[in-house]
């Protein structure tokens, strides 16, 4: 029998562009596809790639003026060694374009989409040439040193503007006219995959601002890789994390299928970026790195916004809603992928499982029934070299797992620090309306919905504690698991500026969580009108601390207001309150489409536009604070919340009294409507904040 003809080397590919964003879009989604590429960021870099190996096929941008491509095409074909590669010139001007055809190139418009640019490519190319799309491929990870943008291309037949695609444009393109509406919606079935850095605040507490951007940079050019190289296009890089989608349209296995080999090989990523990790940062000590996936199939809504910088494409819906919670679910679970049931069947009956359980998401009548995901079984009759791709995602998944569960077990074995306070009597028998073992109710605090709070002693030490108590009756193990999950973040903070959390529990009909009670009261009872300007800088600046401190652990708070700033026995300020209580209380059924959370005089625009929200967002809401500290009443008001929302989207930014002026530059930063002009950090606002007591 003859022998088995050995497979053509990777097509080589020398790739000429300046501007990062593109060059690195370009090289992410021809390296993914098997192409070997080259970098060239100037003639120089071409010269050097030039002087090594003759490319199969050069691709360049047209560059700033337009010329630079240009000058590449001709000096090409100058050249002896190069007068017969292809050269494919990618332009956003349609002169380049007609003045590149005209010289024998192939001219590619921008924006373009993955499959578009693959396809022109390949089309260049000699068949012996393409790339052997192989099984054992997706386990491949580049050293790549740039960074990946922050949009990726979505398969299509064909690069459309008017089309739903996710595409992209040179980098500072910007769009005319002003920021629109939502542009166009689209109904789409798919499976959607969600996911997320394990520990990554505390990572972030031991890099710097730039080591934490080149970490993240690194890794998601690793972690698009198996997403698109199984047909997936990625939607969003949310902070640490990665949302993408896989739809039908093409040959081969179903959606479904390929979301779930993607998410094992994610572990993949991860095992072997951990060794990227202790390489580029050999002496900070970090913690091991992993992630963890959920993925769950069904309709997304596909929406396109003009925000007046270009068009953004999102999706939403209950699909994405569950793909989101079964990612949190990998941390109780101790997983490294969580998907649903529904997600499993479709897949088939290669994938490995581990644990089951159930999620009750709001909203819906009947739980998602869900299971950890732990390999891949190969195809009958696939070869010893396949067993052992499958064998290494195994190990890589049962390595990421024994890491999220040895973090998980040491959060749930750390003590929390008791606080002892004086004893009030107690309230009478016939006053208590719930029972929670181990404390003795004293007063009710207050009520929302389904979430009261109680002034409680502790019977063990006396102590008083305020006990968050949340109805979990009725089937709503929801609840329960959204006050779960809040805590495990919230407890682990360790801030004077921040509420110290002791314990949690639940009985048969209420969850609850003993945190430290405040004699002092709220800031809201210390507001009867402005305050002196060196006690406004002293709150803001305490509360600027606690934002800090809640950063760092990829917090947002959401709902920063004087209602949530608790005073201790010293005056000291306590920021509380990080929704345990007031978004669990809300009625299920009562939740409308585009609402946003927050209380409306302090809610910044982007909560109000889309609900998106970063640190940023409660740096505006504590600039809101500043004002209304400053001058005694909040800077936007109105008869209602719509126009109260209406406000702060549209309304200019206030003018302080003229004997507060030192004060405007560091207000007008932290309110500023975009949140790329606040403050980059709380940090750099508390620097910002503590320099106006220089200027007194």
């Amino acid at each position: 029998m003859p022998a088995r003809p050995q497979a053509a080397p990777p097509s080589r590919i020398l790739l000429f562009e300046g501007a990062p964003a593109l060059r690195d879009y370009l090289r992410l989604h021809l390296e993914t596809a098997g192409y070997a590429v080259s970098i060239a960021e100037d003639a120089a870099g071409v010269e050097r790639s030039l002087s090594l190996r003759t490319p199969d096929l050069v691709l360049t941008g047209a560059g700033g003026n337009g010329d630079e491509g240009l000058r590449l095409l001709r000096h090409l074909r100058g050249k002896l060694t190069t007068s017969a590669v292809p050269v494919i010139v990618a332009s956003d001007r349609s002169e380049i374009l007609a003045q590149a055809r005209a010289a024998g190139a192939i001219g590619l418009p921008l924006p373009v989409t993955r499959e578009a640019l693959l396809r022109v490519v390949a089309a260049q190319l000699p068949a012996e040439q393409l790339p052997d799309q192989d099984a054992a491929r997706a386990l491949r990870i580049d050293v790549p040193t740039a960074s990946l943008p922050s949009t990726a291309s979505r398969p299509g037949p064909a690069p459309d503007p008017s089309s739903t695609q996710f595409l992209l444009r040179r980098s500072g393109q910007q769009g005319g006219g002003r920021s629109s509406a939502l542009a166009s919606q689209e109904l789409r079935t798919g499976t959607v995959l969600f996911a997320d850095i394990r520990n990554f605040s505390g990572m972030a507490e031991m890099l710097t601002t730039q080591e934490l951007a080149d970490m993240l940079n690194a890794y998601f050019v690793r972690a698009c890789e198996p997403v698109l190289q199984h047909g997936g296009w990625i939607v969003k890089l949310l902070g640490d994390g990665l949302l993408a989608l896989f739809e039908d349209g093409t040959e081969g296995p179903g959606h479904a299928e390929r979301a779930l080999k993607a998410a094992l090989l994610l572990c993949v990523v991860a095992r072997r970026f951990d060794d990227w990790m202790a390489h580029r940062f050999p002496d900070k000590g970090l913690p091991d790195f992993s992630i963890g996936v959920g993925v769950h199939t069904g309709n997304v809504m596909l929406c396109r916004l003009n925000t007046g910088a270009g068009i953004d494409t999102t999706i939403v819906g209950d699909t994405v809603n569950v793909a989101s919670r079964l990612e949190e679910q990998t941390k109780k679970l101790g997983a490294s992928v969580v998907t649903s049931m529904d997600t499993l069947k479709q897949a088939g009956s290669r994938f490995d499982t581990g644990k089951r359980g159930s999620l009750l998401v709001r909203g819906r009548a009947f739980p998602v029934e869900m299971t950890e995901v732990v390999g891949l079984q190969p195809r009958s009759g696939a070869g010893s070299r396949h067993a052992e791709t499958y064998r290494q995602i195994a190990e890589a998944v049962a390595r990421n797992t024994a890491v999220i569960v040895r973090v998980r077990d040491r959060l749930l074995n750390e003590t929390h620090r008791i606080r002892a306070l004086q004893q009030p009597s107690l309230m009478r028998p016939a006053d208590s309306p719930v029972k929670v073992p181990g404390f003795r109710l004293i007063r009710r605090l207050g009520q929302s919905g389904m979430s009261r709070a109680f002034l409680a002693e502790y019977e063990k030490t006396g102590a008083l504690r305020v006990l968050k108590v949340v109805d979990i009756g009725n089937g709503a193990v929801d609840l329960l698991q959204r006050f779960e999950q809040e805590l495990e973040l919230v407890s682990q903070i360790r801030n004077p500026h921040v509420a110290t959390v002791f314990e949690h529990g639940k009985t048969d009909s209420h969850a609850f969580i003993a945190i430290e009670y405040f004699p002092g009261g709220d800031l809201r009872g210390r507001l009867s009108g402005p305050l002196a300007p060196e006690k406004a800088l002293a709150y803001v600046c305490q509360i600027a601390e606690a934002l800090v401190a809640v950063h760092a652990k990829g917090i947002v708070h959401r709902d920063l207001k004087p209602d949530n700033i608790m005073l201790r026995e010293d005056g000291e300020l306590v920021l509380t309150d990080f929704g345990i209580a007031k978004d669990l209380s809300r009625n299920l059924n009562q939740t409308t489409r585009g609402e946003a959370l927050g209380t409306p005089y302090y809610l910044s625009p982007e909560q109000t536009i889309t609900g998106q929200v970063d640190p940023r967002s409660d740096l505006y809401s504590l600039g809101i604070m500043l004002y209304e500290f400053l001058v005694g009443q909040p800077p936007y008001r109105g008869e209602d919340p719509l126009t109260v929302l209406q406000k702060h989207v549209h309304a200019p930014l206030p003018i302080l009294p003229e004997e507060l002026a030192r004060f405007q530059p560091v207000l007008d930063k932290l309110i500023a409507k975009k949140p790329e002009e606040r403050h980059a950090s709380a940090e750099v606002a508390l620097i910002a904040l503590r320099e106006l007591n220089a200027v007194r």
